[in-house]
């Protein structure tokens, strides 16, 4: 592949290093020609690690003609303004998730888009990995029938435990659901479709968090519990947590009217999809000829004949803990070069910032809140896309 579509980056924090390793030694299609951030030091230590060619102030970088395309990779409380800096500048948008924090605004950022030409969407780029990919090609063949249930979870006790700057998630733009949330809701409306409707129940468990040694208060809520309802009439649970020291719920899992569909941990681009056939156990069943208590032994003892795992789609790694966060931005990169639209698209972000939205809301006026926004699910990724090398 000859044609390099070149990209920057502002922010140049924590999630940064593995976007620049990815773009720099693994998408072949894109280059990245420079690097951004409000502390100039920051963006050299990173373009010195990567051999980017260029580290500057982000109005330098909006500068360059040869970027086509930005990644705002900087705090969700600062993505509005870099997301509109970077437009008004022509340059195509990539944002960390979500979009904004606020749907007044990421509709703004949309339209703006809409009307310079160019496109705007965020992260997580997750659903284009080969799990979710997998599950999205089993459920439009009709292997589990009509989904009418889902349960979603993450639960965890919490970042301060782990992350080398866990501050701001314990303040606006924080919690569990606009941090976590984003791949749960992205990976259900890529299989599933749009939102109708959703209602929520919140909480925060520890008024006060450890921050680097210093009690810090929580400004946002730390558990949630709720339900979405999808335009295509299925209905499930989500709980995002960062009160749960351990738990013993499915990451995803969808119910259907032929059988139950386990679905990859939405944080990760690959690992398992199991199927269960529904259909299998009812022949089962139908096939014992003893009294009744023996029907129900059979049901109750071989389930496990009934669950296999799933080969999957395509395998860019045979790691599935591999981070390939970038795909996005490279699939993105390569509707440029094919002229066809992206498969992360402006709508989908917009509705998924709605989404998140939409629990706190719920949560706080006592009434389920009906979405205003819809969106189109995207083309599947192709079988023999071939952009990530493993080197």
């Amino acid at each position: 592949m000859s044609k390099k579509i070149g990209v920057g980056i502002i922010g140049c924090g924590t999630i940064a290093d593995v976007y620049m390793t990815n773009i720099t030694q693994h998408y072949n299609n894109i280059d990245l020609l420079a690097v951004a951030d409000m502390y100039v030091e920051k963006a050299q230590q990173a373009a010195e690690k990567f051999n980017v060619p260029k580290a500057c102030t982000v109005e330098e970088l909006l500068a360059i003609d040869e970027i086509e395309i930005v990644l705002n990779l900087t705090i969700p409380m600062a993505h509005y303004a870099v997301d509109m800096q970077v437009l008004n500048a022509g340059k195509h948008l990539y944002s960390e998730k979500p979009l904004t924090l606020e749907i007044d605004q990421a509709k703004e950022v949309v339209a703006l888009a809409k009307e310079k030409g160019l496109m705007a969407v965020s992260a997580p780029d997750t659903f284009l990995g080969a799990g979710a990919q997998t599950c999205r090609k089993l459920v439009d063949e009709d292997k589990i029938g009509n989904v009418v249930g889902f349960t979603a979870n993450m639960a965890c006790p919490g970042h301060e435990l782990w992350h080398p700057a866990p501050g701001f998630y314990y303040k606006n733009g924080g919690g569990p659901m606009f941090d976590m949330g984003p791949y749960y809701i992205t990976t259900l409306v890529s299989i599933l479709g749009p939102i109708k409707r959703i209602s929520s129940f919140t909480t925060i468990g520890r008024e006060e968090r450890n921050i680097l040694g210093t009690m810090t208060k929580t400004e946002v809520p730390t558990h949630y519990s709720g339900i979405i309802e999808f335009e295509n009439g299925a209905i499930g649970n989500i709980n995002m947590s960062f009160e749960t020291w351990s738990a013993s719920l499915p990451c995803l899992e969808l119910y259907g009217t032929k059988g139950t569909l386990t679905v990859p941990d939405p944080d990760s681009f690959a690992g398992a999809v199991t199927l269960f056939d529904g259909q299998k156990l009812k022949d089962m069943v139908d096939a014992v000829t003893d009294p009744h208590p023996a029907k129900i032994i059979t049901m109750v003892t071989r389930q496990g004949e009934c669950k296999m795992d799933q080969p999957l789609v395509f395998s860019y790694d045979p790691d599935p803990h591999t981070n390939m966060r970038g795909l996005g931005v490279s699939d993105m990169a390569q509707s440029l070069i094919d002229g066809r639209p992206a498969r992360l698209t402006s709508e989908i972000s917009l509705h998924v910032v709605e989404a998140l939205n939409a629990f706190e809301i719920s949560a706080k006026t006592g009434t389920a809140y009906e979405m205003t926004t819809t969106c189109e699910r995207t083309e599947p990724m192709k079988e023999d896309w071939e952009l990530w090398e493993v080197k």
